[in-house]
């Protein structure tokens, strides 16, 4: 069995970090004497998470560079030259065999030292849309790893392979204990904002909760803290709408839901897909380069989700297609749960196979 020394390197947002962590998982299950090192910042709960997946952590001073006139991209960027120092002397004394990247601004200092010393690097993009790091050294990486294809992209890449976007397994979870007020044998509609929920989106849902509700589906909502008091007062008398603030874990409620609800990062759209869970994805309107509307238009074109923008007309939508395929499971919707499972991969494997060949 080869094992080897890696690092893996991703920050900023959840939609970077997770994806990291998967595949340490996947790593650890296959070659359980690799050792794993995570370098990422210091800005947010990246300790936390290092300590619940017992993953070594390092972490760098570093910031992104804001597009305004300012001295912090000055200061970002004497930041980035000063990690990058340091980092070419950790690299030199701890001899990785591979780094694998999976964005955000961290990433700029590992891939910089990594490609300065001549240690193979991997890039995992998860959008449709490739972030600013990604782009500057996809030329050099041994593998770039798309979670979805790449719309007008015009870097040069070679070795590009379509991996999806890695997330963790899925489990039984036919004991897990749900809240007293959710009925795991009902019919299910799960709307999910991500992490940090989804005020503006919530605001234009009501009408369709509403509709779901008096069709006798159980919603379950998860908010965010924004909106939490306002709808859980909403609803107060509505036995068929559950709303939490967050989750400390989604899969759960994946498993029992006949339908999601939610925005269109690249990890929403794989766990989905690994849950073979027909969708509606109402992208946010502002992410970066409009990347979530073509998360989302990837998903519609495989055929199990579909795209709505957000504004009035959303909840009507909603309500028409669950009209016609949700009161009763049609052929469309047994067609969208199919087409789930035929873009499901299993991704994280897909990169520590192509990562660990080098051993091979």
């Amino acid at each position: 069995m080869s094992n080897m020394k890696i690092i893996l390197t991703a920050g900023g947002t959840g939609g970077h970090i997770f994806p990291a962590m998967a595949v340490a998982n996947e790593i650890r299950e296959k070659y359980p004497e690799s050792e794993l090192l995570w370098i990422t910042t210091n800005r947010s709960n990246e300790k936390e998470i290092a300590e619940r997946f017992s993953l070594k952590m390092l972490s760098l001073d570093v910031d992104g560079i804001q597009r305004k006139i300012s001295l912090q991209p000055l200061k970002a960027i004497l930041k980035t030259i000063k990690a990058i120092n340091y980092m070419k002397k950790f690299l030199k004394k701890e001899k990785p065999d591979a780094v694998i990247a999976f964005g955000g601004y961290v990433c700029a200092s590992v891939l910089w030292a990594a490609k300065s010393a001549k240690i193979p690097y991997f890039i995992q993009e998860q959008n449709t849309i490739m972030g600013a790091v990604n782009k500057f050294f996809v030329k050099g990486a041994k593998n770039v790893f798309w979670g979805m294809p790449l719309v007008n992209e015009k870097c040069e890449m070679k070795n590009v392979e379509l991996s999806g976007t890695p997330v963790r397994k899925k489990e039984n979870y036919d004991n897990f204990a749900y809240p007293a007020e959710i009925d795991k044998n009902k019919r299910t509609i799960l709307i999910c904002g991500g992490s940090q929920g989804a005020q503006s989106m919530n605001n234009i849902l009501v009408k369709a909760v509403r509709w779901f509700s008096q069709n006798d589906f159980q919603v379950i909502w998860q908010t965010g803290t924004a909106s939490e008091g306002e709808l859980k007062n909403e609803f107060s008398d509505d036995k068929n709408v559950a709303v939490f603030a967050s989750f400390t874990d989604l899969y759960p409620y994946y498993s029992i839901a006949d339908l999601l609800i939610g925005r269109a990062g690249a990890g929403t759209i794989s766990e989905a897909e690994l849950f073979a869970l027909p969708s509606i994805f109402i992208p946010l309107p502002w992410s970066a380069e409009n990347h979530q509307w073509h998360n989302a238009g990837w998903a519609e074109n495989c055929g199990w989700a579909l795209r709505f923008e957000q504004n009035g007309e959303a909840s009507e939508k909603i309500i028409a297609f669950a009209e016609k395929n949700l009161v009763e499971k049609g052929e469309f919707y047994e067609k969208m749960k199919n087409c789930a499972v035929k873009n499901s991969k299993n991704s994280a494997e897909i990169i520590v196979q192509k990562v660990f060949s080098l051993k091979n």
